[in-house]
């Protein structure tokens, strides 16, 4: 039996397979982490940019509340109300709509490494295969 392969040669292989396998694994997980961390770079500020429009628009909201009360007790001063309106309303809509497109690129982006994932239930399924197989 000459093409026969010693078993120190085939536990080689084996685990020489063994670790390519473990290599590529881990080289897909580092390369998807690595995209999620890029994803997160520019949303992470953008959710920040959000929550100080919000933080602006509510201060401003509140000084428009406490210069609508001011024009109340005191008239011929709404002007100054209405203009805090505004502004409050234009921080506000612009804060949501930031936070909106940042929320939605880390939504679609997910935390999950899918691919991987994906990727190492295949092979989990090919494992069971060829175990039921032998």
């Amino acid at each position: 039996m000459p093409n026969e392969k010693s078993l120190a040669a085939v536990l080689s292989e084996t685990g020489e397979e063994v670790k390519e396998f473990v290599r590529t694994r881990v080289s897909m997980l580092q390369a998807e982490v690595h995209e999620k961390v890029q994803t997160f770079k520019y949303t992470v500020p953008m959710l920040a940019g959000a929550l100080v429009l919000l933080l602006a628009g509510w201060i401003t909201l509140t000084f428009a509340a406490v210069a609508a009360l001011h024009a109340w007790l005191m008239p011929n001063a709404y002007a100054w109300a209405w203009a805090g309106l505004i502004v409050a309303g234009v921080y506000i809509i612009s804060g949501i709509a930031v936070g909106l497109f940042a929320y939605g690129e880390i939504k679609q982006a997910g935390v999950a490494p899918k691919r991987t994932l994906s990727v190492l239930k295949q092979d989990q399924d090919w494992i069971q295969k060829e175990a039921r197989a032998a």
